[in-house]
């Protein structure tokens, strides 16, 4: 197998994840949670399987990018754009957790704590690793197409 095969492996199930984990905090927010439901952030009581934030607008978050990462690992091998914006993506949202996290004073809109600021960093990392065999799946390419025509 190789390593070309194995990122995008490893890029589809990171988008399965973030899909589950979406869905997943979707079906966890109700009525009665104390500060995670509806667009204010989470807390402590509102983790989901004790690790992550939950609130609707980082559920939304978390499946349009799930989807988009899934898409990726298909796409990975004909093109560096989605990759690239994937990367620079869960760069941007990596970014602003450590802003939320480190200058942020009380509820953050987006619930974000400690495990999904390394999630996404970790995330975003793990994409730009993508844009290595696309590059390289490019470059061989071309120069195939320059043997053939010289």
């Amino acid at each position: 197998m190789s390593a070309r095969t194995i990122i995008r492996l490893l890029v589809g199930a990171i988008g399965v994840f973030y899909c589950v984990l979406a869905v997943s905090g979707f079906a966890s927010l109700s009525d009665d949670t104390n500060v995670g439901g509806g667009l204010r952030g989470g807390n402590d009581p509102d983790l989901l399987w004790g690790l992550f934030g939950v609130n609707t607008v980082l559920g939304f978050i978390h499946f349009l990018l799930g989807a988009l990462t899934f898409i990726t690992a298909f796409t990975a091998d004909r093109s560096r754009l989605m990759p690239g914006t994937m990367a620079g993506a869960f760069g941007v949202l990596f970014v602003y957790d450590l802003i939320s996290l480190l200058a942020i004073d009380g509820t953050d809109p987006l619930a974000i704590n400690t495990a999904d600021l390394w999630l996404h960093g970790i995330t975003a990392v793990v994409l730009v690793l993508t844009l290595v065999p696309a590059r390289r799946t490019q470059g061989d390419r071309r120069q195939r197409q320059s043997l053939r025509s010289g």
